[in-house]
């Protein structure tokens, strides 16, 4: 397409929103891609200015979310923050309109944990949350070396490390341990558990990807990830593995790690910023 050709279908898809396109809505729309945008203005600002349109309004408030929950994903789905070269290759976005607004790639993280806060879904992504606290907590908190500091007593049980959540007073041990506490932080998760059965998968549930945004999920339990591929499950029959310890780095499904939400719970609520259980609402917030 001519920049001219390009400038009168801006002017055409504006006319159809009533105010100015975004690239993804100008792409849908009008079939400009942002490599014909950046060869014949420079950038989408650019374009839009000498079309006689202003880069303002709703068509352009939608950008910098779009880029956060999308790299919110892409780090769930890895299990860990994502780097750049990482992120080109799962995201949906080059790395460029990410510089563009954040300046450096480790602001991304910083900023995705404002944005979550401001927009009050943060329940919906305390594994990804759990990453970044779990960063900061690492640099200035060294992990110690454990020590067993007696034999195991073979005539009673063993019991997981003690947890700050009043419903459960220590962590999973195995399979059932994950339920419970999956059921125990499903809504703050973001899940609506619909069906629980005994056969692969485990459960049926919806899942709040962002506001107002429901998807359908299978979810398998495992106690550690790495037993969905000892138990021989299929990969492609599952859309989420729900687990306490996440020790499969190459597994091919989403895997939500429970202890890093707990962490995270916990480090939250030593900063006073979680109230408790009970009269909440979606995400974590207070009912007033």
């Amino acid at each position: 397409m001519s920049k001219e050709e390009i400038i009168k279908t801006i002017r055409e898809c504006a006319e159809k929103l009533g105010r100015s396109p975004s690239l993804p809505e100008l792409r849908r729309l009008g079939g400009v891609t942002e490599t014909r945008i950046t060869q014949h203005f420079g950038n989408m600002t650019n374009a839009l200015e000498e079309s006689g349109l202003k880069a303002a309004g709703p068509g352009f408030e939608v950008r910098v979310p779009a880029l956060l929950l999308d790299w919110a994903r892409v780090a769930r789905k890895l299990g860990k923050l994502p780097t750049k070269e990482e992120y080109e290759k799962e995201g949906q976005y080059s790395a460029t309109p990410f510089y563009r607004n954040f300046k450096r790639w480790k602001k991304i993280a910083e900023s995705f944990g404002n944005f979550a806060k401001k927009e009050k879904i943060r329940g919906q992504w305390l594994d990804v949350l759990g990453m970044l606290s779990g960063k900061e907590k690492q640099t200035k908190y060294p992990r110690r070396k454990r020590t067993r500091r007696g034999p195991l007593l073979p005539d009673r049980p063993v019991y997981g490390s003690p947890m700050l959540l009043p419903e459960l007073a220590h962590e999973p041990v195995n399979e059932m341990g994950v339920l419970y506490v999956f059921g125990m932080l499903a809504r703050f998760l973001g899940f609506v558990v619909h069906r629980l059965q005994p056969e692969f998968p485990d459960c049926e549930a919806m899942r709040e990807m962002a506001k107002g945004q429901w998807q359908r999920v299978r979810i398998e339990f495992e106690f550690e990830s790495r037993n969905f591929l000892i138990h021989r499950h299929a990969p492609e029959d599952c859309d989420l593995i729900v687990c306490w310890v996440h020790n499969w780095p190459e597994c091919p499904v989403q895997v939500l790690e429970l202890k890093k939400v707990v962490q995270t719970i916990a480090a939250m609520a030593r900063d006073r910023e979680t109230p408790t259980f009970k009269g909440e609402t979606r995400g974590g917030e207070r009912a007033r």
